[in-house]
């Protein structure tokens, strides 16, 4: 930890803000205090207890279950983050898993917790605060974690004045002030000199003899961002290194942007102790939780629950008081009698309001006829404090908003829909708070995932934690080298992620990419609230049971997803065996959206075999019938051809005698060439000789199909083994001269 320091010009600075938020606050900080003494149960002001003395001042502390009725609600809610991308480099994967690492941040948070003590603060006080930091993930690494922490003091937040939103995330500054005592103080920071107090003028609220206050001071100083817009349309934020990726993308847009940087710093009144050093992220990581607001002009009133009801609360416990005081001096009241009547006996008389005597005697007085001692009427109670105590107790619910229906007390409503709509009343008049609560939660999931980017900025394996509560590791920024498919996109071999190639890039080329790149892209965050998981999955099996009695017939396609529902052991397993039994449409819908492993190929029909063999067999004899006839068709033009060719060669030398000589230009008529013939010859063998092959083919499927139709199972086809052509006919030269 560095020394501390003595900046007065800084020191000075905070200081003047936190005078001007404080003045603001200063009635809301008040009226906050006093409201969490009355929810803890001094609801008795000094001075009215000086004013009874002796006499009874009771509490009868009413405010609680007021308190606890909303904050049940906002217990039971269960906010849920989730991640959506909002820009094209955004990833709905990546999304996804970024809202697993928020539910692990939160669940390694104890958030529950957290949240709960803010949301009391917010009831009770109409305000409440808490954080987010970082820290290592141990002792022995230098990979951080995000973690959600409380804030000690929820309403001595101070905020910049000038903030206008409701999250705060406009404000220019805010100072989280802690008060610690002396000797914690001298042992944490052994460097900041206790004697510097003494320097300092009118402060004493920051220094004491017992306690000395420690702020956390936050804020924004003005900055400018280099932004840097790609041919792709992202924008990156290259601050740092402005000509990064300016110098190496062809038509990249450079713009400066006016912007602020946080920064955090740890004060006293005299010191700096820690900073102030720069923080990664957005926002200041400080998250308020509003109750209700009344705006007067720039005046705001800020209040719980319990700031309206304190009054008729204070009047109860006065009634209530008051009644019990006369109800006590009953037993007290005095016998009546003459003298004469006690004095042989004075003692028993006297003890008689606290000793339970059987008898007591008397000596008869003739002065009183010989009556015996009456006891004197006691005190009655008085019938207006019993209304007193009957109408406060409905103004205290009238002012908050929620009736006997609503704290689970008998009312006047009697069939279920009276009570559940008086119930919703109640309800409704405490939903600013859940509203707020939620927008609270909202915000803290914003910082979480715009510190993400900075926290988890290396590969590393992290855990990231589902809906039903099942933690799974995750590789994130996992760099690897792919190529290019023919749909000019690189698949991640690890995540199945897609990412279009770069400009320039072909079918086969490689690239470099990052699966799970929680580094790019923009992300936003919504909220869902409703009931617990696992109240859910109640409300499902329910659903779930209801649902196949009305349409038994969906049954086999949804049978998966109710083993899941189940608490039985291994329900996952069900549900993974009944899987397989789902119709391929279905199981390839899921393989698309990666739900589930593509389906099988599908299980031959012997039926659907047989007739499919038959089919083909039918085809492929409509084909050879086909052949034949044509082959018979070529064999009888063939045939003519022989014979023209053996009618017109023997005339060929008489015709030469008795012309002679014939002139050149004068075709003589010649026979058909024997090449031709030939060629008509081979064409017809290599018919006969693929027919041969068709007869085989054609028996070995008849075969098959009988082995079908026995019920033997239909077994793949041998490839028929390549045979040579052999020539049906010689050559040429081997052909007789008359051909």
């Amino acid at each position: 930890m560095a020394g501390a320091k003595a900046d007065p010009d800084f020191i000075a600075t905070a200081l003047k803000r936190y005078d001007a938020g404080y003045d603001r606050e200063r009635e809301n900080i008040d009226w906050a205090y006093e409201d969490l003494e009355i929810r803890a149960g001094n609801q008795w002001p000094e001075y009215a207890k000086k004013a009874r003395k002796d006499r009874p001042t009771l509490t009868v502390n009413r405010i609680p279950q007021f308190v606890r009725q909303v904050t049940g609600d906002i217990r039971m809610m269960r906010p849920s983050i989730k991640v959506v991308p909002v820009d094209n480099r955004g990833d709905v994967k990546t999304a996804e898993k970024l809202s697993g690492l928020v539910r692990y941040i939160e669940n390694r948070s104890d958030a529950r917790s957290v949240y709960t003590d803010a949301a009391d603060s917010q009831v009770v006080a109409g305000i409440g605060h808490f954080r987010i930091e970082t820290e290592y993930a141990a002792s022995t690494t230098f990979d951080q974690e995000i973690r959600i922490a409380s804030v000690e003091d929820g309403v001595a937040v101070i905020w910049d004045p000038n903030a206008k939103r409701p999250m705060r995330d406009d404000a220019m500054w805010c100072h989280v002030p802690v008060d610690m005592s002396v000797e914690a103080f001298k042992e944490k920071y052994p460097d900041a000199s206790v004697e510097d107090f003494g320097k300092v003028q009118n402060r004493g609220e920051w220094h004491g003899s017992d306690t000395v206050r420690v702020s956390e001071y936050w804020e924004k100083r003005a900055e400018k961002k280099t932004l840097v817009l790609l041919p792709d349309g992202s924008i990156e934020d290259v601050t740092d290194d402005e000509n990064a990726l300016a110098r190496n993308v062809e038509g990249a847009r450079v713009e400066k942007r006016d912007s602020f940087a946080i920064y955090r710093s740890l004060i006293t009144c005299a010191h700096t102790l820690e900073g102030p050093d720069k923080w990664p992220g957005a926002y200041i990581p400080v998250i308020p939780v509003i109750g209700e607001q009344v705006k007067i002009g720039r005046k705001i009133i800020r209040h719980g629950i319990v700031r309206f009801a304190a009054e008729a609360q204070r009047m109860y416990n006065y009634a209530v008081s008051a009644e019990t005081e006369v109800v006590a001096l009953q037993p007290k009241a005095p016998f009546i009698g003459t003298e004469v009547n006690f004095e042989n006996n004075p003692n028993e008389w006297l003890s008689a309001n606290t000793d339970n005597l059987p008898y007591l005697t008397y000596k008869p007085d003739p002065v009183n006829g010989g009556a015996p001692p009456q006891r004197s009427q006691p005190p009655v109670t008085s019938q207006g404090l019993s209304e007193m105590i009957a109408r406060t107790a409905e103004e205290m619910k009238a002012v908050i908003g929620i009736y006997d229906a609503g704290l689970g007390n008998r009312s006047n409503e009697t069939s279920g829909k009276a009570i559940l709509a008086r119930q919703r009343e109640g309800d409704i008049g405490s939903v600013v708070y859940i509203d707020n609560f939620n927008l609270a939660v909202q915000q803290a999931g914003r910082i979480i995932v715009d510190l993400i980017p900075h926290i988890y900025d290396t590969e590393r394996m992290i855990r990231i934690l589902g809906e039903d509560g099942k933690m799974d590791p995750l590789q994130i920024n996992h760099k690897v080298q792919v190529q290019v498919g023919k749909d000019g996109m690189a698949t991640h071999p690890a995540t199945g992620q897609k990412f279009p190639a770069k400009p320039g890039m072909r079918p086969g080329d490689t690239m470099n990419v990052i699966g799970y790149d929680v580094t790019v892209g923009a992300y936003d965050v919504v909220m869902s609230t409703g009931p617990s998981y696992s109240t859910r999955r109640e409300e499902a099996k329910e659903g779930m049971t209801a649902f196949l009695q009305a349409a038994p017939d969906v049954a086999p396609l949804v049978m998966d997803l109710v083993a899941k529902a189940q608490d039985w052991p291994n329900a996952d397993q069900f549900a993974k065996r009944l899987e397989t039994a789902l119709p391929p449409q279905i199981r390839a819908m899921e393989a698309e959206e990666g739900d589930m492993a593509p389906p099988p190929p599908p299980q031959p029909n012997p039926a659907q075999m047989a007739a499919a063999a038959e089919a083909q067999a039918k085809g492929e004899q409509s084909q050879i019938d086909l052949q034949k006839a044509q082959i018979e068709l070529q064999m009888k033009e063939i045939d003519l051809l022989l014979k023209k060719a053996s009618l017109l060669a023997p005339q060929q030398p008489q015709l030469q005698q008795i012309g002679g000589p014939q002139p050149q230009d004068q075709a003589a008529p010649q026979g058909t060439p024997p090449g031709e013939v030939e060629a008509a010859l081979r064409i017809v063998g290599d018919q006969l000789l693929e027919q041969q092959q068709i007869n085989a083919r054609q028996e070995q499927m008849l075969q098959e199909l009988a082995a079908v139709i026995m019920g033997q199972g239909a077994q793949q086809p041998a490839p028929m083994p390549p045979q040579a052509a052999e020539p049906a006919f010689q050559p040429a030269e081997d052909i007789p001269p008359a051909l």
